[in-house]
């Protein structure tokens, strides 16, 4: 599904974007292949705290495939450009409050994930929050960084926040600027999650060494072996030229970056 011109705008403007139904017809076997993830995994979520496996979809053949969906690629391709990369994500149980925060602070470049729940959600019961537009850089966001520490400095619980709770059913898709504040409050101890997380093709040299900045950070190929890479061997052994395409940019820095790191 391509994005209207107005979409792309108001994700511009208020950092997000809530698709319902997008992925509806997908939702009951990618609910599987969380089930089956996870259970290959040996992980077993008791609820007493997030249980997160990183990469996610690309642990299965199937989930792979998200990346080849043409709502998938219409989506975000609307909103970052045809030549997008895919920098791995994560699959989750979630367990009670997570508390305001942002997933990156990008100036150059534009990140964000493509957000699935697999249950339910509402304000009350743990469904995403955000502050629109807090994911812009300015005066504006350096007051919001604030709010993961309301109750000292703005006197409030961190539910009572001003924001949009973005409430959500199983096949509804949000997207969101890796930079937004986003929180949630009042969920239960088992709430299934995946993500994709992607970027703006780097082109200038300040965007390479964004996305360096990034891999450093969060595929971490300066201290791990090659073999734990952003993507997993099944997501690149299977891959298409097209899927290859959002993949051979992070591939290429990994290997720079790991390169480095022995010279």
């Amino acid at each position: 599904m391509a994005l209207t011109s107005a979409q792309c705008e108001f994700f511009d403007l208020f950092g997000y974007l809530y698709l319902p139904n997008l992925l509806i017809e997908e939702i009951k076997w990618m609910t599987e292949e969380h089930r089956v993830v996870f259970e290959k995994k040996g992980l077993v979520h008791d609820g007493t705290k997030r249980s997160q496996i990183v990469p996610f979809i690309d642990q299965t053949e199937r989930l792979c495939t998200l990346l080849d969906h043409p709502k998938v690629f219409e989506v975000i391709g609307s909103l970052l450009g045809d030549d997008f990369n895919y920098v791995g994500g994560d699959g989750n149980y979630y367990s009670g409050d997570t508390g305001w925060h942002s997933d990156g602070a990008h100036s150059v470049g534009l990140y964000a994930k493509f957000h699935l729940y697999l249950d339910p959600l509402t304000r009350d019961t743990g469904c995403i929050r955000v502050i629109p537009g807090s994911h812009l850089f300015g005066k504006w966001r350096e007051c919001i960084e604030q709010v993961n520490r309301s109750d000292e400095v703005l006197g409030i619980d961190g539910r009572d926040v001003p924001c949009v709770a973005v409430e959500t059913e199983p096949g509804d898709v949000v997207v969101f600027n890796h930079n937004i504040y986003h929180a949630s409050f009042g969920g239960g101890r088992s709430r299934r999650h995946f993500d994709l997380n992607v970027g703006s093709r780097a082109k200038t040299e300040a965007e390479i060494a964004e996305l360096d900045n990034y891999l450093h950070r969060n595929g971490k190929p300066r201290y791990y072996p090659r073999s734990q890479s952003v993507h997993s061997e099944v997501m690149r052994q299977t891959a298409s030229p097209e899927r290859m395409y959002h993949l051979e940019q992070v591939i290429e820095r990994e290997t720079y970056l790991w390169k480095s790191s022995q010279a």
